[in-house]
């Protein structure tokens, strides 16, 4: 099933500068960080998906997910992994976070 987690934003992993893909290295980095850290959340754990809002602009299904009992954007947001990026249907409310801003020099 592809889906993203909604009302929140990841760093990215792919190259710098390809199409959908990291804007710095230390982007890259804290986005490989994110991964583990929601590999090892979710990992064998009951995940239950307690929301779907449907699919965004890339046929993803966005939704809210816990993993025994928590959830998952939240600790996410929580451990320092994801970022907050609170939406209303498709629109966004806020500036998608900037993940390379003070980390240049990381």
């Amino acid at each position: 099933m592809k889906f993203r987690l909604a009302d929140v934003d990841a760093p990215e992993t792919g190259g710098v500068g390809a199409r959908g893909g990291a804007k710095c290295e230390a982007e890259r980095e804290i986005g490989f960080d994110a991964k583990a850290f929601m590999v090892d959340l979710t990992r064998d754990a009951d995940l239950v998906i307690t929301s779907n809002s449907g699919p965004d602009r890339y046929e993803r299904d966005v939704i809210t997910l816990s993993a025994n009992g928590v959830d998952v954007g939240q600790a996410g947001i929580d451990a320092g992994h994801l970022g907050p990026w609170p939406h209303k249907g498709r629109r966004a409310l806020t500036k998608k976070p900037d993940w390379c801003a003070g980390l240049e020099d990381r």
